[in-house]
């Protein structure tokens, strides 16, 4: 699927697909809402409730936090968001049980609001790096969850 295009710019699209050996509410515990994602996600700060479902989320070395609300929330099934003020965009993850784990798999895609001539030079420079890397940090950090809990399990834990 392509990018869809913004206003400013074109938006960085993340596409992921991960299988975990972790019960589906413990992986959806960490998106149900914005609040959530620091848990998983080491690049950012304390979450401010901003009122009516949105989110300040601050991210680590930028002055401008995501500020997310959650427009689709099935427990265990799907959860997605959208994005406004400096950052804009959406996301979804979807979880799937099979025999080898529940995967994670969807999308995020965003923008930063229109700099003009500036705005391809920042998403190159800083958007698509930033994000894959804010990514592939939580899935290694379910990696280490997954792996004390077979750890504590062979234990008999």
């Amino acid at each position: 699927m392509k990018s869809e295009k913004w206003i400013g710019g074109r938006s960085v699209r993340v596409d992921f697909n991960e299988t975990f050996d972790l019960p589906v509410d413990q992986l959806y515990g960490y998106f149900k809402t914005p609040a959530d994602w620091p848990r998983l996600y080491g690049a950012f700060g304390d979450v401010q409730d901003r009122g009516e479902g949105w989110y300040a989320v601050p991210m680590k070395g930028s002055p401008f936090p995501l500020v997310a609300k959650i427009v689709v929330n099935q427990p265990g099934e799907c959860v997605s968001w959208i994005f406004r003020g400096f950052w804009r965009g959406a996301g979804e993850v979807r979880f799937v049980e099979g025999p080898t784990g529940v995967t994670v798999e969807g999308f995020e895609d965003i923008a930063v609001r229109p700099l003009w001539f500036l705005s391809p030079v920042v998403e190159r420079a800083f958007l698509e790096r930033r994000f894959r890397s804010v990514w592939n940090h939580g899935w290694r950090r379910l990696r280490a969850t997954e792996s004390d809990l077979r750890e504590t399990e062979s234990r008999g834990g």
